[in-house]
Formats: structure tokens, sequence, C-alpha cells
């Protein structure tokens, strides 16, 4: 019987345990995580209000979490966003204005739309219109989302448009965020059509989802999202339900040894009790911050832990208020909201939950959750809890208008939660997977590598269950 660990229940963990459990039914398998609890960045709250303190949806274009759901049997308890105020709106000049229509991430689909938006300037909108006239780039080496975006479509719009989309999605400088890791599919329309534009109206007339949704979406495709009815915690603890024999949870493995060239040695450490605990396993998935597994692998492969620790991280803080419905201004209901750096704002987006999902809490309150730091403001990590609940509810009566102190307020913290995919990315993490197979049964999984999302998430883990030999 092959006897297989996982180090850690996160979102990555859960996945991959849940498909070696389908595809081997015969291992013997053990998950183990420091925390009590399973989810790792995700979590949701029950009380007062359905409260999500990591992700709160799932985008269903790439089909891999849709289709573990429809495995699962459990579609009716997912939910599309409502119909309502489907909107994501961009901070300018200290309010909020719609962002364009047919604008995803940085595709210009309705030109029309480009051209009415109050956003860009007469100039910056003619620059917008001249991308279709811009060379594709020869060179075929990585580049900033910031260097593509201003070479395509202008600094105006990058400053207005892209920049705080891609902050809002990545907690990440787009200065130092890595086209070809985090927006693969930009690139492959400049190689294959020469640019943005010419790509939209090269697939304008297929009339699948993928480009319906991308010339109706602003900002977000809101249509390709699903959340599940009760909370993501709980879609979690129906995937770990059948791994409950397995699960270790409060256990913390302090040290990984090569035992021969077939077998590991874990040495787990209940966090309770302080009890160590020596286990063999014949192979080992490392589902945890590449930071942590480099700790693990610095005695066993020294450059393989050197590259591991060189991915950078960003903390980001979410503050989730309850206010009164009635005092939100009638034109700042939406799904969410981004902040450009240029409006040197102390959010990174702001989204009214309860506006996106029905059920998070009465008709009479909207839930707004407040995204603070990440790479684009790092020292705001630094303050206390009062204070950035302050910047939150300061952030959120500014723009959207409510005057009444929050009816809830709590703040969440992640350190160093979000793996960083700076420039050269995709090039470190193929060195990393190079070393790492040259380490008979060690797997790495998750975002840190394969990218940030639970598609990819599952779709990579499903992958590396398929590889592992009986």
């Amino acid at each position: 019987m092959k006897r297989i660990a996982i180090v850690g229940a996160g979102i990555s963990g859960l996945a991959a345990a849940w498909y070696l459990k389908r595809s081997r039914p015969d291992a013997a398998i053990a998950l183990f995580d420091t925390q009590a609890r399973i989810g790792g960045v995700i979590q949701t709250l029950s009380e007062p209000y359905l409260i999500e303190c990591g992700a709160d949806n799932f985008g269903t274009l790439i089909p891999d979490a849709q289709q573990l759901v429809r495995e699962m049997g459990i579609e009716r308890e997912f939910i599309a966003p409502q119909k309502n105020f489907r909107i994501a709106q961009v901070v300018h000049r200290s309010r909020l204005v719609p962002l364009p229509n047919g604008f995803s991430l940085m595709q210009p689909t309705q030109l029309a739309s480009i051209l009415a938006t109050p956003i860009l300037s007469p100039r910056g909108k003619l620059r917008v219109l001249g991308e279709y006239f811009v060379p594709p780039r020869r060179d075929t080496s990585d580049e900033s989302v910031a260097d593509f975006a201003v070479r395509r479509l202008g600094r105006e719009c990058f400053e207005r448009l892209v920049e705080p989309i891609v902050g809002g999605i990545f907690t990440a400088r787009a200065e130092t965020l890595s086209m070809q890791a985090a927006m693969p599919q930009f690139v492959a329309m400049e190689r294959e059509h020469g640019g943005l534009i010419r790509a939209a109206r090269a697939t304008r007339k297929t009339r699948n989802s993928e480009t319906r949704s991308a010339r109706e979406a602003s900002g977000a495709r809101y249509d390709q999202f699903t959340a599940p009815r009760q909370g993501m915690t709980w879609w979690l603890e129906q995937i770990a339900a059948p791994l409950r024999d397995s699960l270790h949870l409060s256990h913390s493995v302090r040290k990984l040894r090569r035992r021969d060239h077939a077998a590991w040695e874990l040495e787990v450490q209940d966090t309770n009790t302080g009890e160590r605990r020596k286990w063999d396993f014949d192979q080992v998935c490392l589902a945890i911050p590449s930071y942590q597994a480099a700790s693990l692998l610095f005695e066993v492969c020294p450059e393989l832990a050197s590259e591991l620790g060189a991915i950078p991280y960003a903390s980001s803080a979410i503050a989730v208020l309850g206010v009164k419905k009635e005092e939100i201004r009638k034109e700042a209901f939406c799904f969410g909201a981004v902040a450009p750096a240029i409006e040197k704002r102390n959010c990174l987006a702001i989204s009214l939950t309860s506006e996106k999902y029905e059920g998070r809490c009465p008709t009479d309150v909207v839930l707004a959750r407040v995204f603070i730091g990440g790479a684009v403001r790092p020292d705001l990590f630094e303050r206390s809890d009062d204070e950035l609940l302050n910047l939150a509810k300061h952030e959120v009566e500014s723009l959207f208008g409510p005057s009444s102190p929050p009816g809830y307020q709590r703040l969440v913290r992640w350190p160093r939660s979000m793996p960083q995919y700076i420039v050269g990315h995709r090039l470190r993490v193929q060195g990393i997977m190079q070393l790492a197979s040259q380490l008979s049964g060690l797997e790495l999984v998750g975002t840190a590598y394969i990218g940030d999302g639970f598609p990819q998430c599952f779709r990579g883990e499903r992958m590396d269950a398929e590889r592992i030999k009986p």
C-alpha cells in the first residue's frame, strides 16, 4: 500500500487529497495542517452575517472547479451573481465611475464605450484606439504588465484602468507583475493577432459564452462566476468529508528527511500537546506556501529551497463593514470598485458582497469588504487593526455615502498570503519543477506555481494526482 503525505489543508492540499482518494483508493493518505481548521486563506464566518474572509467565488471559464462541483453532485448549492448592479466601478477624481463596457482586464472589445467613458481624456481615448496600429512585440522574453499595457494602450489607460484592475485581482504591482505568468492570454493575442483590438475583431463572430462575456464585461465577467450558497468553507467541508480519516489538523510538520531513494520521513508535532512523532511515507506532496516548503527542503536540497524561498509574497488585510443600505448613494451601487494608485486611496478595492450574492445579510444592510495593503501598499499592513478599520470606514463613507457608524465591523489579516508573479516567474517555476523532479516521490502544488484561482488549483492538483503511480 502506497503511503502518501500531503502537507497543507488549504484548497490545494484538499484538492490533491480528493483526487488522490478517487484515483488511488488503496493508498494510505495523511493530510497535515498546522491550523485547527481546513481551508488556509479560505474562511467563512456565519455570525452575524455570512462573511467570506478570503475568496467569495470562483470563475467557471476554466471548467475544472465547476467540473468537481458536478462530480460531487452539489450543483444546486451554487448560485450565480445577482442581476441588479452587475457592474464594476473605478475611482476617478475621488468619485465612482463605471468601468467601460467591454473592457475586460485590459482588452477593449467595445470601442464606443471607450469613446464615451469620462475616465479617459480625449488624448487617452485616441491612444487606446491607436492600439490597433501598434506593431506586435517580436521579443519573446517576459515583460511586466505595466510595460505591456503602456506599450499597447498608453500610459493613461494603464494608470486609470489596467493598474487598478490588476492591483485588485492580484494585490500586486503592475510594474513587476509578469505578463506570461499572470495574463498569458493577452500575450497570445498579440502574438497570434497582432494586438488586442485585432484579437477582439477576429473573434467577434464567435458567439460562444467566453467571447460574449468579454464583450459585455465591465472589468469583470460576472456571468462567469459562481459561489456556494452556504459559503466557501461549506464547500471545502464537502470536499474534506471523505477525507476525515486522513485529516490531522493542529499538526505541524517540523522536519522532512530523505530516508533513501524512495522514502521520506516526516517529523510532526501536535500543536496542542507538543508531542512529536515520526511518520514514514513513500511520497510527499507539499501544498504550503513556497517559503514554508523552502524551510522543510533546506537540508534535502539547498538549491531547490533557495529557488522556493525567492518567490516573494504580499500581505493583505480585509476590513468587513456592515452599513445601512438606505445610506448608500444610488449611483454607487455596484458589485465592487477598484482604486488606481494615482488616486492615492487607502484601499485596493471595495466589494459589496451582499449585492453580488443573495443571502449574505438582511436586506436593509450592505456588507462591504475593503481590501487593504498587498504589494501596492505594503506599508498599510503594518498599522493597527483600529487604524485599518478607521481607514476602511473613511473609504466606504467617502465613496459610497453611508455616514452612520457600521453596525458590524471586523478586520481579517492575511500575512504573506499572496505569491507575487514577478517578471521571470514562469522560468523560475520551470527550474523549481525540474529540481523537484530529481527528488523521487516529491510533489509541489499550490498557487505559487500554477496561478491564483480555484480552477487553476483543481486542474493542477488533478494532474498531479494522475501522475502518482500505484
